[in-house]
């Protein structure tokens, strides 16, 4: 005899968007939250989902699809996400972003979420408001409970089969389960174990933006199943400088960025989706560089103008002025008269990085990028003494995408590649669906969203069979 029909761990949009659909499908629902606040990551989130062929899209006069969609995220991803999950969260992240405007989330604009042909991103007022208007869906349906300060800490079975979850000495027994309890960034110790790319490229810089609920329970509580564990090693990590803990996400097209040899090696203004692999790939430190001219006519509300995107949210800048002398101040920034001197003081060749800059300002006289397409209406020169560098790294961590395989229809998997009976798994707590590179803004929240309900949905048909 169950308690409930489904259970679902974790209120982020993942668990919160699973429950609504669970119920419209004739379920009772728990869900079960570790934390006294509802919403885990989400709430944080800047609250762009990706989607394609939206209502929204039309109204702007932009042609879409869902084959352009999955077309484009599986060879982003060189076709590391399997395509029958892939092709699931293209075609369905369209519906659910309606579905969700249906339930209250306002869509306020389109974006480019990274380097897709049209925007994708679909701007809402931020993750909280997300998090409210489903909370407030949730709220007014008597079939589902919210337990908040609940942690599970291992799942009930019976007959090979997840039969419900328990909390200390408290069970909840259940026709289905729901594992929405999102990644791993908030414990270093899973992270060394499933997840420690972010750790090698950040070092002590690491600054994870999830919540403090994202311990890595869902491996935690399936690996006891024998349960596939998929995405080891990938994150969405931004590359900033080391000025402070808050979002400034893309870099003003003023700068030039040179690897450990002192070159070039990108577009500066290139989505962050982009700038992690190849930045990875260059394998040392890397640096931001500019001149004095630059540094006076950076003053704060100019940098917005200079980015290819700025994203909802982001309040603070970290290429102005004032914030710049703060960091020269403090030694986060090295200044010299020279661009030699200055080479040397970061530990470049300074040929190389003097030979960088005398061809960047040859084709900044001529108005074109002619190396890496940079928008000519960005470029400036580095010409003016004194010369300013900082390091950046990659190592503001949005999320992790590792956690136990799932199938198109959000089951999860066991190293047989059997679905095991009674659960499911959605959003950072899910393995597989995000591929080794991050598509863009609402990457995560397109996922977390539409696999979301794909569970809800499937976890109420299966808790029916079982009772029937």
């Amino acid at each position: 005899m169950s308690d409930v029909d489904v259970v679902v761990v974790g209120s982020g949009v993942a668990g919160l968007c699973a429950a609504l659909e669970a119920e419209t499908a004739g379920a009772t629902v728990l869900i079960a939250e570790s934390e006294e606040v509802p919403g885990g990551s989400s709430r944080l989130a800047h609250g762009l989902i990706m989607a394609a062929g939206t209502r929204f899209q039309a109204d702007e006069g932009i042609t879409d699809t869902a084959d352009d969609l999955f077309r484009h995220y599986m060879t982003l991803n060189q076709w590391q996400v399997d395509p029958a999950v892939g092709w699931r969260l293209a075609h369905e992240a369209g519906p659910t972003i309606e579905w969700l405007n249906d339930h209250g989330v306002k869509i306020v604009g389109l974006y480019h979420s990274g380097d897709e042909a049209v925007p994708r991103g679909h701007a809402t007022e931020g993750g909280q408001a997300i998090v409210d208007a489903l909370l407030s869906a949730v709220r007014a349906r008597p079939r589902i409970d919210l337990a908040l300060s609940r942690r599970v800490d291992r799942l009930l079975t019976e007959d090979g089969r997840v039969r419900g979850v328990a909390c200390g000495d408290d069970e909840i027994r259940a026709g289905a389960t729901i594992l929405a309890c999102g990644g791993l960034g908030a414990s270093t110790e899973m992270l060394e174990l499933f997840c420690p790319a972010p750790l090698r490229a950040a070092r002590d810089w690491l600054w994870y933006l999830g919540g403090p609920g994202s311990r890595g329970d869902s491996i935690r509580l399936t690996l006891p199943l024998d349960a596939q564990v998929a995405g080891r090693d990938r994150a969405q990590l931004t590359m900033r400088p080391n000025f402070g803990r808050y979002p400034d996400t893309y870099f003003p097209g003023w700068l030039v960025i040179v690897n450990n040899q002192g070159r070039r090696f990108y577009n500066e203004m290139s989505p962050y989706s982009i700038t992690q692999p190849i930045v990875t790939a260059q394998g040392g430190a890397v640096f931001a560089v500019f001149d004095e001219q630059t540094r006076l006519a950076a003053m704060p509300h100019t940098t917005k103008a200079a980015k290819k995107v700025s994203l909802p949210g982001e309040t603070e800048e970290d290429w102005i002025a004032p914030k710049i002398d703060a960091m020269v101040e403090a030694g986060v920034v090295v200044k010299a008269d020279s661009v030699e001197r200055l080479a040397e003081l970061i530990g470049v060749p300074p040929a190389n990085l003097a030979g960088t800059l005398e061809r960047y300002n040859e084709q900044v006289e001529a108005g074109e990028d002619s190396d890496y397409r940079k928008e000519a209406t960005h470029l400036r020169p580095v010409a003016t003494a004194p010369f300013y560098a900082t390091e950046l790294r990659l190592y503001m961590l949005g999320l992790t995408a590792v956690g136990p395989r799932i199938d198109d229809h959000a089951r999860v998997l066991d190293v047989r590649s059997r679905p095991i009976a009674g659960l499911y798994a959605a959003g950072e707590a899910s393995g597989g669906v995000l591929g080794p590179c991050y598509a863009g803004s609402g990457n995560s929240l397109a996922s977390a969203t539409t696999f979301g309900r794909v569970a809800g949905r499937e976890a109420a048909a299966e808790s029916s069979a079982a009772l029937s």
